[in-house]
């Protein structure tokens, strides 16, 4: 089941004002940002914001209010698909501020389809892309979060982790993920006990016996 199963949908009032930007030549996806789009821009915001609660990368709190910690994020970024998709609900989701800054307009489509393929349509699987999707994957399914310590448990997980720089508080601090806490290191054997996949189970015991070799 993927973490957003209900995309957003536009009154007709909106759906005018989209139309208008996509048919008029001179509209650059650097205009996202024009006071004109305010009211669009919120109304994705607390859409998203309400439904996920959380940024879809880091799985960490966005701002309840305010926009700082709380941005549109665009899956494909809009800088690199100018236009196609900027309006695109499935596209729309929110994130923090960090994985704003460090996602910014990275790779994040499988190049063999994306070249293969003619995108006059939003792709419609999980496998179109390199990233953890939340309008087709489910995020437990590809990352484990434990407090501040992220472990990909597939490649999707492992580029989405890149990507974001999700260990970015372990890597700036040098927090090594030995000196987790105890409630943490509990979640994490738990998980182990819990998970009926063989394979996982087997990437979060290789990740749990790394750990403890370099605090030996």
């Amino acid at each position: 089941m993927a973490d957003i199963e209900t995309p957003i949908s536009f009154s007709k009032d909106l759906k005018k004002i989209i139309n208008q930007k996509l048919s008029d030549p001179n509209f650059k996806y650097q205009d996202w940002s024009n006071e004109d789009l305010l009211d669009l821009r919120r109304y994705i915001r607390n859409y998203y914001r309400d439904l996920t609660k959380k940024c879809v990368y880091c799985r960490k709190d966005v701002s309840l209010q305010s926009a700082n910690n709380c941005h549109v994020e665009h899956i494909i970024p809009k800088s690199t698909d100018p236009l196609k998709f900027i309006f695109e609900p499935k596209n729309l989701c929110v994130l923090c501020s960090d994985c704003n800054e460090i996602k910014k307009n990275k790779e994040v489509e499988d190049k063999v389809l994306k070249r293969n393929t003619a995108y006059s349509e939003y792709p419609r699987s999980s496998e179109s892309f390199l990233i953890f999707h939340p309008h087709f994957d489910n995020y437990d399914d590809h990352i484990f979060k434990c407090e501040d310590i992220y472990i990909d448990l597939t490649p999707k997980g492992s580029y989405t982790m890149y990507v974001c720089k999700l260990n970015r508080k372990v890597h700036k601090f040098g927090i090594e993920p030995v000196l987790l806490s105890q409630s943490a290191l509990f979640d994490l054997f738990n998980a182990i006990m819990n998970e009926s996949n063989f394979t996982k189970q087997n990437i979060l015991l290789n990740k749990l016996r790394a750990y403890f070799i370099k605090s030996s």
